[in-house]
Order: C-alpha cells, then sequence, then structure tokens
C-alpha cells in the first residue's frame, strides 16, 4: 500500500492505480532520485511531527488527554482522583454534645471544637510539628525566647486577617484567673504566667506573650524551654476572635457568632441533635481540607453499632464490649482499625505509708501481673503490654532496656512478698483498690488485677469506684492507698508523660505522693537542657529511676479502635505503623469519600 504515499502534491489523483506500473517504467534514473529524495524528507518530517506530539502528551495533564477535568472543592483543593462529587464530602460521626465550642477555656466540654482553631504550629500524622498559622519559628540562643512568624495571608472566617495580637490577647486570656481556665498551669514554663494565673500579679503586661508586629509573636520563658512548640501546638492554644468574644461574652462561639481561623468553621449548631462544620472560605493555609462539611450527630453515651451498620455514620470508636460482635460480624470485621496514641495506663500506690512504703511489696505486685493475658485475652488486643511509662517508639524512652525491670515473674514476686513479711499474702491488710467511673475497659483491667495478686500474692483488694471528680480529689490529696490510673499525651515529649505524672509535688497538685529526689533532679535538668542528645539520655536515665523504684506498677498502652466505612479515605500509616484517627491534629484535613 506503500504506492499510494507516492504523492507529490498528487496532481493526476484521478488516475487508476493500474497506471502505476507504467509510470514507473517511464520514470527516468534522475525521476527516480527525486522521488527517493522527496519520500525521504516526507518521512523525516512525520517522523519529526510524531515525536514532538509524543512529547507534548508526556507532559499534558491526564486530565486533559483524557478530557476529564480535575475535581475541585469550594476552597479551590484539588481532590484525589478517586474521590466522590462534592455533595458526598461528608463525614459523619457521633460524639457527646460539647457545652461549648470555646476550646481555648473549655479543653473538657469543647471537644467539637478541635478542627476550628488553627494553632501557630500542629500536629502531623507522626505526631510532629509542621507549620500551621506560623510558617516559622526559632528559639533564641539563650534558649529563653520562641520567636514565631505568622503567615501574612492568615484570614478568619468573617474575612479579617489573622494577626499575631490575636494569639497574645488569647494566651492572656486563658491565662487570667478570671477566666478560671483548668489549663491554665499547661502554660507556667512562660514568664510571667504562674504569678499573673494564681493572682498574685495582676498586670498581663507582665505575661511573656507579645506581638512584636502584626505577624510577629514572641514568647518569653522564665528558663530554656526546647519544648515549648509543643505546648503552643496543644488542642487549648488556637486564637479566639477578640471582638467577638468582646462583642457577646460567653455566646461568642455559637453559630452565627463564632469566627474560626482554621480550614473548617461552625456553621450550624443544632442543640440536642447536631453541629455541622463547613469549609472556611476565607482559609488559605497549608492544611485545606478536602471533605465539605464534617457532621457531629449528639449522643448522650455509646451508640453501639446499629448507626454505623444503617450507614448512618461514617465512624465509630469501637469499646471493648462491642468487639466480640463486631469479631463474628461478616463485614463489620474487615472494616476494623487499631492504632496507638501515647496513652500508659498504670497502678499508683500511697507510698509514704505502709504497706506500699516497702518497694518489695510494690515491685512483688509488679511481677504478679501477666501483662500478656492482661492485653491479649482480657482486653481482645486493645492493648500493648507496658514495662513503663512511655510507649515504644517515644521520644526519650528506655523501651526494651529495662523491659525485665516490672516483667512478669509469679516466683520473684512471692519471694519479693515474703521478704516484705508477707508469705503467701499472710497479715496483708485488705486494700480499697480505686478505678474511677468505670467502663468495659476499666472494670475488665481492674477485675483481672484484683484475681491475678488474689492468685500469685494471696491479696485482698477491695474495688472501690467513684464518679470522676470524687476520684480526682482524692487522687490529688493522697487519700487512694492503690490506684488504677491512665494517663493520655497532652503533648509528644517526654516533658509531659515522665515530668508532668511523676515529678513529685505538694499534696493537692500531685497525683501521687511517690517521691525520689535523683529523678526529680533529671527532670527538672532535662526540662531545660538544650542539647536534644543530652536531653533525652536524661529521661532515659529518669525513667529507668521511676520503674526500678516502682513508683508505679506499669501494665499497657492502650490501642484505639473503631469502625472506618471503606470509603473514608486519606488516613495514611505513620511511622509508628499506624493510620491514627485524630482531631487533634491536621490528620483529619487529608480525610476524603472516596467513589462508592
Amino acid at each position: 500500500m506503500h504506492t499510494t504515499a507516492t504523492g507529490t502534491g498528487m496532481k493526476k489523483g484521478t488516475r487508476s492505480f493500474r497506471s502505476a506500473s507504467a509510470r514507473g517504467a517511464a520514470l527516468s534514473a534522475r525521476g527516480r532520485l527525486a522521488a527517493v529524495r522527496a519520500l525521504s524528507a516526507r518521512g523525516r518530517l512525520v517522523a519529526g511531527a510524531a515525536v514532538l506530539v509524543g512529547l507534548f502528551c508526556c507532559f499534558m495533564p491526564a486530565a486533559v488527554l483524557t478530557g476529564a477535568v480535575p475535581l475541585v472543592n469550594s476552597i479551590g483543593k484539588e481532590m484525589p482522583p478517586d474521590a466522590a462529587p462534592l455533595e458526598q464530602q461528608v463525614f459523619r460521626y457521633t460524639l457527646v454534645e460539647p457545652l461549648t465550642f470555646d476550646v481555648s477555656i473549655n479543653i473538657y466540654e469543647g471537644q467539637g471544637a478541635l478542627t476550628l482553631f488553627e494553632r501557630l504550629v500542629m500536629l502531623d500524622k507522626n505526631l510532629e510539628l509542621v507549620g500551621a498559622a506560623a510558617s516559622s519559628w526559632e528559639q533564641s540562643a539563650d534558649g529563653l525566647r520562641w520567636t514565631f512568624k505568622l503567615r501574612p495571608d492568615g484570614r478568619w472566617s468573617d474575612g479579617r486577617v489573622v494577626t499575631a495580637h490575636d494569639f497574645e490577647y488569647t494566651y492572656k486570656r486563658f491565662l487570667d484567673p478570671a477566666v478560671a481556665s483548668p489549663y491554665a498551669f499547661f502554660y507556667y514554663e512562660i514568664k510571667g504566667a504562674r504569678p499573673f494565673n494564681q493572682g498574685s500579679v495582676t498586670d498581663p503586661a507582665t505575661v511573656g506573650v507579645r506581638a512584636l508586629d502584626d505577624f510577629t509573636l514572641e514568647i518569653e520563658t522564665e528558663k530554656p524551654c526546647p519544648y515549648l512548640p509543643f505546648i503552643v501546638a496543644f488542642t487549648g492554644s488556637g486564637p479566639v476572635p477578640r471582638w467577638q468574644v468582646e462583642k457577646h461574652g460567653v455566646r461568642w462561639s455559637e453559630a452565627g457568632n463564632l469566627v474560626a481561623n482554621a480550614s473548617y468553621t461552625l456553621s450550624e449548631w443544632q442543640k440536642g441533635r447536631q453541629a455541622t462544620l463547613t469549609l472556611n472560605p476565607y482559609y488559605t493555609g497549608p492544611h485545606k481540607g478536602y471533605l465539605e462539611k464534617i457532621v457531629q450527630i449528639f449522643t448522650t453515651g455509646h451508640p453501639g453499632t446499629p448507626p454505623y451498620e444503617n450507614d448512618e455514620i461514617d465512624y465509630l470508636r469501637v469499646l471493648l464490649t462491642d468487639l466480640p460482635f463486631i469479631e463474628n460480624h461478616p463485614t463489620l470485621k474487615s472494616e476494623l482499625s487499631y492504632y496507638a496514641f501515647p496513652e500508659t495506663w498504670y497502678l499508683f500506690f500511697k507510698t509514704r505509708e505502709p504497706p506500699f512504703d516497702d518497694v518489695r511489696v510494690r515491685s512483688a505486685i509488679s511481677h504478679a501481673i501477666d501483662r500478656e493475658v492482661l492485653c491479649n485475652v482480657v482486653l481482645r488486643n486493645t492493648g500493648v503490654p507496658a514495662y513503663s511509662m512511655l510507649p515504644p517508639k517515644f521520644p526519650g524512652s528506655a523501651d526494651a532496656s529495662i523491659q525485665s525491670v516490672q516483667a512478669y515473674d509469679p516466683e520473684r514476686a512471692r519471694d519479693l512478698m515474703a521478704e516484705a513479711g508477707f508469705p503467701g499474702g499472710k497479715g496483708f491488710p485488705t486494700i480499697d483498690f480505686w478505678i474511677g467511673k468505670t467502663n468495659p475497659q476499666i472494670s475488665y483491667t481492674a477485675q483481672a488485677i484484683q484475681a491475678m495478686l488474689a492468685n500469685t500474692l494471696g491479696l485482698r483488694l477491695r474495688m472501690r469506684g467513684s464518679e470522676d471528680k470524687v476520684y480526682r480529689d482524692n487522687m490529688y490529696e493522697w487519700n487512694i492507698p492503690m490506684g488504677l490510673g491512665g494517663f493520655n499525651a497532652d503533648y509528644p515529649d517526654p516533658n509531659n508523660l515522665l515530668g508532668m505524672v511523676w515529678r513529685s509535688q505538694p499534696r493537692g497538685f500531685g497525683r501521687q505522693d511517690w517521691r525520689n529526689d535523683d529523678f526529680d533532679r533529671l527532670i527538672d535538668a532535662a526540662a531545660h537542657e538544650m542539647d536534644h542528645d543530652n536531653r533525652m539520655g536524661m529521661y532515659r536515665d529518669a525513667e529507668r529511676l521511676l520503674v526500678e523504684d516502682v513508683g508505679g506498677a506499669f501494665l499497657y498502652h492502650n490501642l484505639t479502635v473503631d469502625l472506618r466505612k471503606p470509603y473514608l479515605k486519606g488516613l495514611e500509616v505513620n511511622k509508628f505503623g499506624y493510620a491514627m484517627f485524630s482531631w487533634i491534629g491536621v490528620m483529619h484535613t487529608r480525610m476524603y469519600i472516596a467513589r462508592h
């Protein structure tokens, strides 16, 4: 068929194919050479054009080549290729109705507001710091000042510019004793924060938080504070809109009054029913959300699996009592997810009075607890055995190097108890074992501990449940002889899990009465050490002291279990090996609904 392509114009194109051979015979040698040259030139032109077309196609977006238009949400963020239409980008989950959305001063009552206020820096999926309202931050050479540079394009949901003055106002507001924020103590590292919050100084100008200009915030600390960026990333550290607070008072966080600076804002709050968060059209920061709406459906308690099974919600936090049903369900069992957030459960003791003033007694109790059985059987794999306070891979964790110190060893446990004067538990008093307000996990854990200590050591524990406030009041007053405690990290630094929980404090401020002067010295020195490696080494040494002196008998690191619809995408596996779901950082901005 190549003969049809001799067209050097094909002026006589009306000629039939039959005359081709005759024409070929009539061509002179010169004519044949000219034809060959023409064909060659034409071939080069065609080949060159093909290459250009190929290169052009390589750099063309796939969507253009296929005729598809990229899906972009209402604030201009391009959606993933498998995303469902925008009208389906709605995430629904349940929670107890917030009393307020003013999370800055109501941490416990304002959990629904965690997505609304962007802090200077935030935590990513690996619990590492990323810029948010601030694009950069640095510590001064003497370690006493942190300077945060805010993004000049930051906007509130009413279009106003987010400034350093907003953060200065917010920090001084939650430190004001008249406001009575329960987490004000969290910021006592800031210069002047403690005396101002406790009322011995009344001038807010003495607090070391100041806007140097519209986009520069300086925070001065009492001593070098290497973990200050984690404090400003805490959920209560987001800014509040001063003009709305001063105009509406406590009602500023109602729908219609609330102004947010994050990717989402509160668009509707139907009391007793639900709240709806929608994308903030003015948000231009680095953490734009994919979801068009987040719907919080209010419940008075755990709703069980029916709302999830009926497709009324897309996510459900699972309780221990739900697991037998879910694990035997043909569909639900494949939608279970497990992940760890730094959280440790432990036993604590009244260590300044008999019988727990004897470290042998405390050590015997720790050695009598089979943590593998507790986690894998009793708690149905919702815990990881704990032999120290800091979870595995947590910064500063001594981890495996001290695992044997509190490991399960029933023979050693019995020997220690006999050495302490209580062979087989003889002469050991009946102990009130405080567990606080119970839930299935706490109840099963406490019952297992009670049985293990009875079977191995012959100890008699009298279980004592109570409301949370009663439990906390007695804990801080050191009235609990032996208690089950848990602590969920506020920020991923060992100062939080070790210093805040175990550094000795006066009665009324410390969670237990355990005191170890060497431990305290290490914790205090590490808190202000600017060399990272030296600092982490101090925490490892301190944790070893805590474990060896059995300040607490460590039980397990909790695993959160939830159900997630298969179309809920964007929650990526982190460096700890988990696809974590949490509102505390920027993880929720990666979630989207896939086509289904």
